[in-house]
């Protein structure tokens, strides 16, 4: 589910980037994701956004909103299957990033992995051998961005709940977005409320089956389902839109894939290693 959501997500996007520019996009995507957590919090109470990390919230709200319109841009320019094989170097930053920021130790064979992956990014690229495309680069920006965002909300696991945090996430995004949008206005005709309304609820199923997916299983054995979404979203996007990627796309998202794979697979065995009690 959370795959299919992000795949609703991505071609919803993408169908609507013809007419409707990226900060919009962002500003329902956001505004109806505050409008979906109301229930939640009626039922609960304002205590549940009680928190002790406002500050975090901001910078993580910053980090994936910029990284979010990066997204929506590149996915407005380029083949749906090379925006989402490119995306995939996401678990790669955040090997780099939770080395630098939380001091998380990473072997020698993580690394040699999470270089080979970014060599990946090169066979989807291939500079030299066509022209480059500027939303290529918007990709890896968003996936570093996100990468960031994953990173700060690792270290404020313990005290938030993922429901508070995406709520935070959500309502600090929307302010930045709304005072932009009377420069990029577009007047949605009906044709596109079924688009905007996808969009604001595939967003968020996909984090709330995503958090329900780690209740049962690890993040390296649900790794490969997330494949799928490049399958997924190729074959829609075929259909919808006629977009075709080539055999070096295919080539480039596996080797990142793969590679990040091994790395989330590796961190598994590491953290089960360091939970296991000491023979004395």
């Amino acid at each position: 589910m959370t795959t299919l959501s992000f795949v609703v997500l991505s071609v919803s996007i993408r169908a609507l980037s013809g007419d409707i520019g990226a900060v919009e996009i962002l500003f329902f995507r956001c505004l109806i994701g505050v409008v979906i957590f109301l229930p939640w919090i009626a039922q609960k109470g304002v205590r549940v956004l009680q928190t002790a990390k406002f500050g975090q919230h901001v910078l993580r709200a910053a980090l994936m909103g910029v990284g979010m319109m990066f997204w929506f841009v590149a996915i407005a320019a380029l083949p749906l299957g090379d925006a989402i094989a490119l995306h995939f170097t996401l678990p790669l930053f955040l090997i780099v990033f939770a080395a630098i920021f939380l001091r998380e130790k990473v072997d020698s064979s993580v690394w040699l992995a999470t270089v080979i992956g970014f060599s990946g990014v090169l066979l989807i690229l291939r500079p030299g051998f066509q022209e480059l495309n500027i939303a290529m680069f918007y990709v890896l920006l968003s996936g570093a961005l996100y990468a960031g965002n994953h990173t700060m909300t690792k270290m404020m696991s313990g005290t938030e709940s993922p429901n508070t945090t995406a709520f935070y996430m959500n309502l600090l995004i929307l302010p930045g977005a709304a005072m932009a949008l009377p420069f990029n206005w577009v007047k949605p005709d009906w044709h596109h409320v079924g688009w905007i309304l996808a969009i604001g609820i595939a967003g968020s199923t996909a984090h709330i089956c995503l958090l329900r997916a780690f209740r049962h299983a690890d993040a390296n054995i649900l790794a490969p389902i997330d494949f799928l979404r490049l399958v997924f979203a190729s074959i829609a996007a075929y259909f919808l839109f006629g977009d075709v990627s080539g055999v070096m796309t295919w080539i480039g998202a596996c080797v990142i894939f793969l590679a990040a794979y091994y790395t989330t697979r590796k961190a598994h065995r590491i953290e089960q290693a360091t939970k296991k009690p000491s023979v004395t």
